[in-house]
């Protein structure tokens, strides 16, 4: 017995690193087009699909014609996770402006996606990957379980694009906007102003305040000599008449 009991524990121990190596996802992944790692820009994205947290099915290859960014993240509800959703929450306006769609993918339940999306108020999809599907295919490694934060951009032609691998998630979503808008070839759009209804910068003053008068054109008759005033301003009201000096008495008749 005393021989046989330390046999045992070395199995154990070694069960345990395997399974916790397993868990952490130590070296590259291998794709199902035998690839290593994260797939390459240029390769074709593959076609796969899924759920998304109201339940529709989004499948990759039916956005031929528009960029796609596919991002994936690796908890519903953890701080990095539900900045970069917000993030790209804020900019989705800007996004559909630019025919650029926009994928979220965990390994998280549909009912944890529809939590998450209707408390933060996501309007773009969020897909179920339980099975690692999607992960697997794009080569994303898990790590203790679940889904490393990698983006991939694919351009309108099904192709892999750029890829993201080390994303800072507050200011990741203007970063693959940018490079996805020079893909479909639309006009970076602007992000509104917050708190203010012109543009920064923009002069506030009334029409013509402290801005000289615009040149006659030629062969058109001279403006009246009038004083120049505001649009829209009130003018100011006509000074009181002087009171008469105190111990004066009205003139007579």
């Amino acid at each position: 017995m005393k021989r046989r009991f330390p046999i045992a524990v070395v199995f154990v121990v070694l069960a345990v690193v395997f399974a916790f190596a397993s868990l952490i996802g130590c070296g590259a992944a291998e794709r199902p087009d035998g690839g290593q790692g994260l797939l390459p820009v240029g390769a074709t994205a593959p076609d796969v699909f899924a759920a998304d947290q109201h339940g529709a099915i989004q499948r990759l290859s039916d956005q031929r014609g528009r960029a796609v960014v596919v991002y994936f993240y690796p908890k519903d509800g953890t701080p990095g996770c539900t900045e970069e959703a917000c993030a790209f929450r804020d900019a989705w306006d800007r996004f559909k402006q630019a025919n650029v769609q926009v994928f979220g993918v965990s390994s998280d339940t549909r009912e944890s996606h529809e939590a998450f999306s209707t408390e933060h108020r996501l309007p773009f999809p969020i897909l179920v990957d339980t099975e690692h599907t999607w992960a697997t295919a794009f080569g994303v490694p898990m790590r203790l379980g679940t889904t490393a934060r990698v983006t991939f951009l694919v351009d309108p032609d099904g192709k892999i694009a750029k890829v993201y691998p080390d994303v800072d998630p507050g200011v990741h979503a203007d970063e693959v906007l940018k490079d996805a808008a020079q893909l479909t070839g639309a006009a970076l759009p602007v992000a509104p102003a917050a708190g203010s209804a012109a543009p920064a910068g923009a002069d506030t003053a009334a029409p013509g305040a402290g801005a000289a008068p615009a040149a006659t054109p030629a062969g058109a008759a001279e403006p009246a000599t009038t004083a120049p005033v505001a649009t829209g301003t009130m003018l100011p009201p006509a000074a009181p008449a002087t009171p008469p000096a105190k111990g004066s008495s009205p003139a007579k008749r």
